[in-house]
């Protein structure tokens, strides 16, 4: 009866041993899992509000869709769906995406939204005088960390400086005897969003008014718009490159050129 006992234990002490071993690998395989996939819900994202006037949640997607709120230039709003509803706005292409704001969920037109931070400090800035040259470098520079060493290119008479940075975000900037010239590059942007992003950086209402009466909207054989020119002092070219990708390209002349 002893031995028979004695067995009796041994067989339930394996079975509790086997169900550890199993839970333990459970655990394990959950945890592992957790690692190297992350959490299956993904992050909700938001975007900031980019027109200067503020931008209109409505109750349904449509610019007849009832007012539910107006949301501040530079604040955020979460979106909560995408949509297939497009529309032209002026001359912004963009379609109608449901987003939450405080407590309120609603439609915007996302023509008037970015997903870039939004210029704010003074060197970031121009400084009455339409010239985004240096403000553009600086505001790459200033939220995007640099992923590799930078090129350099000597020719004669210019000295050209290319960096990487995160995102696949490409800066550059030549100078030559006449001219100093700035170029960003932004992966999966549109052309619109580039528009946006110059406009806020430029410090007054008469320099918004000023770059807008200036703008030049050129469209490809399909009538989309491909290239945006901005005829000022330092003229400023934004420019479809094709690969979902668009360049913001700005000249400033130094002083005396004769140009």
């Amino acid at each position: 009866m002893i031995s028979i006992d004695i067995g009796i234990v041994f067989i339930i002490q394996e079975l509790k041993l086997f169900a550890m071993k199993n839970l333990i690998c459970f655990l394990f395989v959950v945890f592992t899992s957790s690692i190297l996939f992350g959490n299956t819900t993904p992050e909700p994202q938001s975007v900031s509000v980019i027109a200067f006037s503020g931008l209109k949640i409505r109750a349904t997607p449509g610019v007849d869709g009832k007012v539910l709120d107006v949301v501040a230039f530079g604040e955020k709003v979460e979106i909560l769906e995408d949509s297939e509803i497009t529309q032209t706005i002026e001359w912004l292409k963009g379609k109608w995406i449901k987003v939450a704001y405080h407590n309120v969920e609603g439609y915007v037109f996302d023509g008037f939204v970015t997903k870039f931070p939004i210029p704010t400090y003074d060197f970031e800035l121009t400084q009455n005088d339409l010239d985004i040259a240096y403000p553009l470098l600086a505001w790459a520079e200033n939220n995007f960390d640099e992923i590799n060493s930078m090129d350099t290119i000597e020719r004669a008479n210019s000295i050209k400086v290319i960096q990487y940075l995160e995102g696949g975000i490409q800066i550059s900037r030549e100078d030559t005897d006449y001219k100093f010239e700035s170029v960003v590059t932004l992966p999966n942007t549109k052309i619109s969003d580039g528009y946006n992003l110059v406009k806020s950086m430029l410090l007054t209402k008469n320099e918004r008014k000023v770059f807008e009466d200036k703008s030049v909207f050129i469209s490809n054989r399909g009538n989309e718009i491909d290239k945006i020119k901005i005829d000022v002092d330092a003229p400023i070219e934004i420019k479809d490159i094709g690969d979902g990708s668009i360049k913001i390209s700005v000249v400033s002349f130094h002083e005396g050129c004769g140009l």
